[in-house]
């Protein structure tokens, strides 16, 4: 008959009996009082089904175990028993141990599931022996010693240790095989199970002995392994020492397993047995559905219920699932899914009636309008630092969800998301953030993840985020725009939104020429490769527009907008021409020759102050104009660009300005004795200042 076969066999006649009643002894169920050596019984250490469970835990589990207890540990001499391999030998099937298959290199953890898997002895106690006689689970820089003698076989307190043991592995098969041959031939060795034996209390004879009765073979074969009783000082210390009298090892072997593993009377089932009488658990899960089952990962075990079931490991302990919560456990694949097992007990009470339990490796939260759903790692570490359920994002609606680009994945919650990154971890997105994120095509747009939460609190109800392509801004008068590149370091330099431009309001968009352009709420900024990033006044943007912008002749600015002109005017260069404006004139553009002129006579500042209206074309000969405050400026091939002014314009309008007998001016007007003299084409025109009247000559 097989291993497995007997020992299922064997757990079911212990869950018949432990159904009805607790088990039998003086051992603790309260996890608190666990390691009190009141309990101990020196002729009931360990029952033979908690000491012959050859399943109790596999390679996987122990592996765990041994990281977790030898967390501490750094390498010695030899590896940490949680780093330890070596080569192993195969082992023919003998009356004792089933085959051995050795292997090129295993584990230290690997070694000890198999070894308990051909002896059929526990591997919690092969655990707790390495402990006992070693300390090799939780020693730090352990020697080449530790692991030659590692669980004290072949080693008798009054001689040398015989080499023929020598060696890790050895020292686990040969002392496992060592135990199997006490229970084998239980009436061969000196202390043997169902009669009174006496026992000594020291290698040293003169500290006497006691009679105990030995209830059952493995505490029999743990007197035959280690023939000394723990006296009372011995037990009264803990894990200290007594006094010359006393001997620790079977005192320690109960210590460290009741400490790691819980009692050392019961499998799992008694575990889960004691935690269904707790008044509050027994309402919750009801009456039992079915016996205990083990076998799980980790050494679990687990039990149905009428409202629920309960599942059991060494290190996580006893703990119910119910409801909702269960439903979803199971959907994820129970201790085998994400979750692992749970690691507390349902909890509920929350806002809008939730509930949730922590599990090995996240939480579950329930809700009856969001339903029941897995939160975990970076996640839940940031939805806690925004108060969980009663926070902005509220409860979750999804699980995480992978599969998106580089790695990433996101999780929706009812206010907003997690999105979680390679790049920058778990950030949230909420709000109208989120609206123009997703709007953007989230993190497969131009914007990618997210670097930080969702930010508000900006002026006029601001919030902003930033993303690896960018940031993302609003308002209450603004909707979501995304800013980057050289239009946001421009931004940037200008105080932001609360800077001169307030918010965007349009994404940047593309531009003639490769350029980039993008509006907020008082102007626009510009950008091209030649001429960088250029602001715009909300009034320079309008009259730039109006002329057809980059394309109607002015190309891009090559200025920002620049105000404190007399008059509180403003000016702006483009590749193309110039605008000014005023508090009495709209924007105007000033261009080739009458620019260079209108320059010359001193700009806004001369006489004839700001332009008034844009040049104008398709005079005689090919001719342009424009007016100005104090006067105007013509051009022609001919004659070039010069002022007109005053009287004398009038009166040469008059005549018919360009295309009348004069033609057009040919210099600007000069004083004379009296008055103004200009030079035109055809003639000259004299204002007489006595008169006010204009002649000509």
């Amino acid at each position: 008959m097989s291993r497995a076969l007997v020992r299922l066999l064997t757990l079911v006649g212990l869950v018949a009996a432990v159904l009805v009643a607790p088990a039998a002894g003086s051992a603790p169920t309260n996890s608190a009082d666990a390691a009190d050596l009141r309990f101990f019984d020196p002729g009931h250490i360990v029952s033979d089904a908690v000491f012959y469970d050859a399943l109790a835990m596999d390679a996987g589990a122990i592996q765990h175990f041994l990281d977790y207890r030898g967390a501490s540990c750094v390498d010695g001499a030899m590896p940490c028993l949680k780093r330890y391999a070596q080569a192993t030998s195969t082992r023919a099937a003998t009356n004792l141990c089933d085959t051995y298959h050795g292997a090129g290199w295993e584990s230290a953890a690997t070694i000890i599931a198999k070894v308990s898997v051909a002896c059929g002895i526990s591997p919690r106690v092969l655990l707790v022996i390495l402990q006992k006689e070693q300390g090799l689970v939780t020693a730090t820089r352990p020697t080449t010693r530790q692991y030659q003698i590692a669980m004290g076989m072949g080693c008798p307190d009054t001689a040398a240790c015989d080499t023929q043991y020598y060696g890790f592995a050895n020292q686990v098969y040969s002392a496992a095989a060592q135990y199997r041959r006490y229970q084998v031939n239980p009436t061969r060795y000196g202390y043997v199970a169902g009669r009174n034996n006496t026992i000594g209390w020291h290698p040293n004879a003169a500290c006497g002995s006691s009679t105990v009765y030995i209830a059952n073979q493995a505490t029999a074969g743990l007197y035959n392994y280690t023939p000394y009783r723990p006296n009372q000082a011995a037990l009264n210390a803990g894990y200290g020492l007594g006094d010359s009298c006393s001997s620790y090892g079977n005192r320690n072997f109960w210590n460290y397993f009741t400490d790691w593993f819980g009692s050392t009377h019961s499998l799992g089932g008694a575990a889960l047995y004691a935690k269904a009488q707790e008044p509050a658990i027994k309402a919750m899960v009801g009456a039992p559905a079915t016996s205990f089952l083990c076998g799980l990962s980790q050494g679990g075990c687990y039990q149905l219920f009428e409202k629920g079931k309960m599942l059991w490991t060494p290190l996580t302990g006893a703990h119910p699932v119910t409801g909702a919560l269960r439903a979803s456990y199971e959907a994820r694949g129970n201790e085998n899914g994400g979750l692992g097992y749970p690691i507390s007990d349902p909890s509920c009470g929350l806002k809008d009636d939730g509930c949730y339990q922590l599990f090995q490796n996240g939480r579950l939260y329930s809700n009856a309008s969001t339903g029941t759903w897995m939160v975990r790692g970076g996640n839940l570490e940031l939805w806690h630092t925004h108060a969980l359920e009663n926070g902005p994002l509220g409860y979750p609606a999804t699980d995480e969800i992978g599969g998106l680009t580089r790695g990433g994945s996101y999780q929706v919650f009812q206010g907003g998301k997690i999105y979680w990154s390679p790049v920058a971890g778990s950030r949230v997105v909420s709000g109208v953030i989120r609206t123009g994120y997703d709007a953007r095509g989230s993190e497969n747009g131009g914007l990618g993840y997210p670097l930080m939460d969702t930010a508000c609190g900006l002026r006029d109800g601001g919030c902003f985020q930033w993303f690896e392509g960018g940031t993302i801004y609003s308002s209450n008068s603004t909707s979501p725009q995304w800013v980057f590149g050289g239009i946001r370091e421009k931004w940037d330099s200008l105080g932001l939104e609360n800077g001169p431009l307030g918010y965007p309001t349009s994404d940047e968009q593309d531009a003639l020429g490769g350029g980039r352009m993008q509006t907020f709420q008082n102007g626009s900024i510009y950008w091209s490769p030649r001429t960088g990033a250029r602001v715009m006044s909300a009034a320079m943007t309008a009259g730039f527009d109006a002329r057809g912008g980059i394309g109607g002749g002015l190309g891009y600015p090559v200025s920002d907008t620049v105000c404190g002109l007399r008059d509180s005017g403003c000016y702006q260069v483009f590749q193309g021409a110039r605008m000014y404006s005023s508090a009495s004139t709209p924007v105007h553009r000033v261009f080739g020759g009458i620019s260079e002129k209108w320059d010359a006579l001193g700009l806004e500042n001369g006489p004839l102050g700001y332009p008034v209206s844009d040049e104008t074309g398709g005079l005689a000969g090919g001719g342009t104009y424009q007016l100005f405050q104090g006067g105007a400026i013509y051009w022609s091939p001919t004659t070039g660009a010069q002022p007109v002014s005053g009287a004398i314009r009038d009166a040469w309008a008059a005549a018919g300005a360009e295309s009348s007998a004069l033609g057009y001016p040919a210099e600007d007007g000069r004083w004379v004795a009296g008055g103004i003299s200009q030079r035109f084409q055809h003639g000259t025109l004299t204002w007489d200042s006595a008169t006010n009247t204009v002649t000509a000559s």
